[in-house]
């Protein structure tokens, strides 16, 4: 029996907007000291299963065929247009913000600051501080990858499954465990920001290239069963950042999720309620890089101005998650797809060769900083 490649991964999506929605709510909760512990998980690890699924979904929708310049500056021109427009405007309406005094989760907004974030390298070691639309340093730490990417594709053309495992490993027992001069702490890449993120970042991309890998080799194992297997794996790295907070043992949890989903789901001709599942997959980009702006200028306002308990936090949050579902669904339709498409245009090749794979990576993150203040 053929096995037909699947055309998005929907349930991915899903694990998108669920994860988008979790670093807000950890977020969230700093608006009062009173808010009970059970929502303190570690959601900030959720930025690393998303350099996971974007180099597992880029490097699956990368033609084979692309080789040379032009198609490289066509996949850079494409990867800005995906990830840039929004954080144009946001950085944009931080400034304003700045402008007239009001202040977001750092005070961070120099002039230098503004140019750092303008050109995406405040992920880069070049400052040591976060700035402007703090979370943004992960969409820094994205482009370093998408810089390196025709490297990383070469090398997964050029040794086996298991040397390139055996590779992966290796950069996340270095970057993550031998304790480099770059940071005070062991393990602490794991909440490595402006302090040289995008080498947080270089495993967990790295990590979803292979995860392609083996799900090229998985289709005798495309069955209906495996895709309700992998959701229970999701599932059980979200109870992993609740309450255990084990970073290597969240990364394990969450490659196994997102390959063994994606190779179940692909024996779906068309899972139910997919239309649903995708449009909320495409909000998430919105949610995280926008949940900030609300947060300062709605949420945290209106649980002050109602005098709200921390005992109504569970439905606060829900009421929040509505409203900041529906400001995302909105950006967008009207804002970043449109902007995509615009800038999309002047990527070289023709119309056909420029069109965008609908299971586009989103890329989410939370500040160590708001960590820290928790």
């Amino acid at each position: 029996m053929e096995v037909r490649e699947p055309k998005r991964f929907v349930l991915l999506d899903f694990y998108r907007f669920i994860a988008a929605l979790g670093v807000f709510i950890f977020h969230l909760k700093n608006i009062d000291k009173g808010i009970s512990p059970v929502w303190n998980g570690s959601y900030g690890l959720f930025v690393d299963m998303f350099f996971i699924l974007s180099g597992f979904v880029i490097s699956y929708s990368y033609p084979a065929t692309s080789t040379g310049l032009r198609s490289y500056v066509r996949f850079l021109v494409r990867r800005i247009a995906r990830i840039y427009p929004l954080h144009l405007l946001t950085l944009l309406i931080f400034a304003v913000l700045a402008l007239v005094g009001i202040s977001g989760p750092t005070s961070h907004a120099s002039w230098l600051d503004f140019l750092h974030n303008l050109l995406l390298v405040q992920a880069w070691g070049v400052t040591d501080h976060l700035s402007f639309n703090s979370p943004a340093w992960s969409i820094s730490a994205e482009l370093f990858c998408y810089v390196l990417f025709p490297l990383f594709m070469l090398l997964a053309g050029r040794v086996s499954p298991l040397m390139l495992a055996i590779i992966v490993a290796l950069c996340y027992g270095i970057l993550a465990h031998a304790h480099l001069p770059i940071w005070q702490e062991r393990s602490q890449m794991y909440g490595a920001t402006f302090d040289f993120g995008m080498l947080r970042a270089l495993p967990s991309f790295l990590n979803g290239i292979l995860l392609t890998v083996l799900f090229r080799l998985s289709s005798d194992y495309r069955r209906k069963p495996v895709a309700f297997a992998g959701i229970a794996l999701f599932a059980g790295s979200v109870l992993i950042l609740n309450l255990y907070a084990k970073p290597d043992l969240a990364i394990i949890v969450f490659s196994l999720a997102i390959l063994v989903t994606a190779t179940g789901e692909s024996a779906f001709a068309r899972f139910p309620g997919s239309d649903w599942l995708g449009r909320l997959g495409n909000t998430s980009y919105a949610i995280y890089m926008v949940h900030e702006v609300l947060l300062i200028l709605l949420f945290k306002p209106a649980w002050h101005y109602f005098g709200l308990q921390p005992s109504m936090f569970p439905v606060f949050a829900l009421v929040c998650c509505i409203i900041l579902t529906v400001v995302a669904d909105v950006t967008y339709r009207y804002v970043e797809n449109p902007a995509r498409r615009l800038i999309n245009r002047l990527a070289p090749g023709d119309a056909r060769s420029a069109h965008i794979p609908k299971a586009e990576p989103l890329d989410l993150s939370e500040t160590r900083q708001a960590a820290n203040a928790s």
